[in-house]
């Protein structure tokens, strides 16, 4: 019996995405604070907001940039996603402020626009960026069976 090869549904790589976003931003202000303040604990934070921010924010950077410009050079690509990034980063702040809900705010740091962004993250959103788009290339990369329940209760279960 053949089963289907898919790719990972976008459900999937929704919460991968949110993950991934989740990850870089604990690292990131556990650094920061390390940094800043000579923290040694380490604790970064975050919110549940940032499961949408950046479970969305992947889905819609890898269907409207990724795929189309994964073979630009490198500064191209960098340009794209830092400005995408700033938009993306904008527009949620913009609609969390709405409902008080905004769980960063820039105000302190130089070069910000309305608190909502700051071009003092861009090396950190440049990085991200490239990270991420590595990992939209892995998930498009791998084969995913759709097995229906004939095949579960058969013993064979290999894409083919």
């Amino acid at each position: 019996m053949k089963t289907q090869c898919i790719q990972l549904p976008i459900h999937f790589k929704f919460w991968i995405y949110a993950l991934q976003g989740i990850l870089y931003e604990l690292c990131f202000t556990a650094i920061w604070e390390f940094c800043v303040k000579k923290d040694p604990k380490l604790m970064g934070e975050s919110s549940i907001w940032s499961i949408f921010v950046y479970g969305g924010g992947g889905i819609i950077c890898e269907y409207l940039i990724v795929k189309k410009i994964v073979r630009y050079n490198v500064l191209l690509k960098t340009l794209v996603y830092l400005i995408y990034t700033y938009v993306w980063e904008y527009l949620t702040g913009l609609i969390l402020s709405q409902f008080s809900a905004c769980p960063w705010d820039y105000t302190e740091r130089r070069w910000n626009l309305h608190g909502l962004i700051t071009l003092e993250y861009a090396p950190a959103w440049i990085f991200a960026g490239i990270l991420h788009e590595k990992l939209v290339v892995l998930l498009n990369s791998v084969c995913w069976c759709d097995i229906n329940v004939k095949a579960l209760n058969s013993k064979e279960r290999k894409c083919e």
